[in-house]
């Protein structure tokens, strides 16, 4: 479904199973990684079940609540620390100085320097994160140990000020977003340390992270009440928006463009070199979202903060009482924010690492005379490999 005027083409694949994708099994999940590899994005319907999607947003909400009483005091205690810390200085409230992981940068710093995780009190909403369809399609873009590295619980769409003008509506404000995102949180000459840290264009062809818009509801997603604008295919374009040499306006709309609509319960997943850009609510009622992003072992997470507590360098973590209580499959995708645990290699890494290992120390040899360099596709490896797993 989608926005359009007479210059916007309508991409030439479905993005979800309500425009087109097989429903259930192989075809479907197969349908989501075609999307997401031509088109740069996807739409899963109703990941949350219709009549458990009032529940996961009355969770989020009252989490909310829960979260800003929890950085409060978590505020407070990083406060006091600086005090004594710096007992003969001029003191106030703004506990920037407080980065005790520069001594050890590769591991996150312990509370009350790291800020409590978001999800860390939306234990209902979150088990949904672990969804067998969410997780297969990000196994399957991103190899088999991921990581959840954002978590944004406070992402509705509120409506807008009333009346809206016809330029309001065709305002855009295209990006990236991170590692991919050319000016996260405005970095400056004088505060470098603001920007977490983005890759260098032109971009690799490589997805390195999966963003994702849990949609709450009430009501379900329109292109009326704020659906994310979409560039189909923009994922594979070296330029970019915010890109300082490439003439792109941030601020226009761009041939192409169009709106995303799903049922509240769905999860949009875009590749984040694609082109996107939020707009405004035309109804009258606010839309509950939650924003997270999904990511391969290897990607740092030591250059991104939420910023919610005034700091630059503030890690997020996961207590361990609501570590134990997420079930396995969610507990992988958080670990390495869990306070006291060890982030190790999941299981399809070590899978893979056990075969490799098996054939480094065989003795049997059976030559290379059938190898031809370049020879092989992507396409046919993956054909190969699949047929042995089967």
């Amino acid at each position: 479904m989608t926005t359009q005027t007479s210059f916007y083409k309508h991409p030439d694949l479905p993005y979800s199973i309500s425009t087109g994708i097989s429903e259930y099994g192989h075809a479907e999940i197969e349908g989501y990684l075609k999307s997401l590899r031509v088109q740069g994005f996807c739409v899963i319907d109703r990941v949350i079940p219709e009549n458990e999607v009032a529940m996961a947003r009355e969770n989020v909400l009252s989490g909310r609540q829960l979260l800003q009483k929890d950085r409060e005091l978590e505020r407070r205690k990083r406060i006091d620390l600086e005090h004594q810390a710096n007992s003969g200085d001029d003191q106030n409230d703004n506990p920037n100085r407080l980065d005790n992981w520069h001594s050890n940068p590769a591991r996150p710093p312990l509370p009350p320097h790291a800020e409590i995780c978001d999800i860390s009190r939306c234990e209902v909403f979150a088990e949904y994160l672990a969804a067998p369809r969410m997780i297969e399609v990000a196994r399957a873009m991103l190899g088999p140990h991921i990581r959840i590295m954002q978590t944004e619980v406070n992402k509705s769409s509120r409506p807008a000020r009333k009346p809206i003008s016809e330029d309001q509506l065709k305002r855009r404000g295209w990006h990236s977003d991170w590692p991919h995102d050319l000016t996260a949180y405005g970095p400056n000459t004088d505060q470098p340390w603001k920007h977490c840290g983005a890759v260098a264009q032109p971009f690799p062809d490589v997805c390195m992270a999966l963003s994702t818009v849990w949609y709450l509801g009430p009501e379900d997603v329109t292109p009326f009440n704020g659906g994310t604008w979409v560039v189909p295919g923009s994922h594979k374009d070296p330029r970019n928006p915010r890109g300082p040499d490439d003439g792109i306006d941030q601020w226009s709309p761009i041939p192409g463009e169009f709106q995303i609509s799903a049922p509240a319960g769905s999860v949009y997943i875009q590749d984040s070199r694609v082109w996107h850009s939020t707009t405004l609510n035309q109804s009258d009622y606010e839309r509950t979202g939650v924003v997270c992003r999904y990511a391969p072992w290897w990607l740092s997470g030591n250059e991104f903060a939420n910023l919610h507590s005034g700091g630059h360098t503030l890690r997020t973590y996961v207590p361990q009482d609501v570590y134990q209580k997420f079930s396995p499959e969610l507990q992988l995708l958080y670990r390495h924010l869990a306070e006291g645990e060890m982030d190790t290699l999941q299981t399809g890494s070590q899978s893979d690492a056990v075969r490799a290992q098996s054939l480094r120390h065989s003795e049997e040899t059976a030559g290379n005379s059938h190898l031809v360099v370049g020879g092989m596709s992507i396409e046919e490896w993956e054909s190969r490999r699949s047929q042995r797993e089967i």
